[in-house]
């Protein structure tokens, strides 16, 4: 099976809030997570021939009086249902914090989902593991200057993914199973 893509994933959250056609999705995405990656009009619409196909949205057509009418997307059940599972798991990759897990972050935000502690802490988990493996890794390359470099730079960038993950903990147990609107 194919790997998702985190644009498809959002295409999903913005659904479970409303049906809507692929013009208005964009717009919604550009918004909502414009400062976390660029997503072009023709994306959004093969991201929602993908789900289609996959039945994780399903289009009715809207008649728009004298012009051709319009697909409207809604999300279907085992749509929200893989959305859902997708929005409460860390991230594997430290690559994927700066997109898909700032995108996860602002679907908790906006649907006001519950347990976001629970994807803060075990992102947490995936971090220190993550550090746990370079030490072994590093361990076992002692006595290569480069190696050691290359291993110091990564693990700092994983505590400082750390460290900022600790202060998102303090802003976001304020959401806790609060729309972005009720607060």
């Amino acid at each position: 099976m194919r790997q998702r893509l985190p644009m498809e994933w959002a295409l999903l959250g913005f659904l479970i809030e409303e049906p809507m056609h692929g013009y208005d999705l964009h717009q919604r995405v550009k918004e909502g997570l414009g400062r976390v990656w660029y997503m072009g009009r023709s994306n959004v619409y093969s991201g929602l021939k993908r789900l289609e196909d996959e039945g994780r949205v399903e289009a009715t057509l809207e008649a728009q009086g004298g012009r051709p009418p319009r697909k409207v997307y809604e999300v279907t059940p085992k749509g929200e249902e893989s959305f859902l599972t997708w929005v409460r798991a860390p991230v594997s990759s430290m690559q994927d914090m700066r997109v898909e897990f700032l995108a996860k972050l602002y679907f908790f935000h906006r649907l006001g989902l519950d347990r976001v502690g629970d994807l803060i802490g075990g992102q947490e988990s995936a971090c220190q593991k993550r550090i746990d493996r370079l030490e072994r890794h590093a361990e076992r390359r002692e006595g290569q200057d480069f190696d050691r470099m290359v291993f110091d730079f990564r693990r700092r960038q994983i505590e400082a993914i750390l460290d900022w993950l600790a202060s998102c903990r303090e802003v976001c147990e304020q959401w806790d199973g609060r729309p972005a609107e009720a607060r």
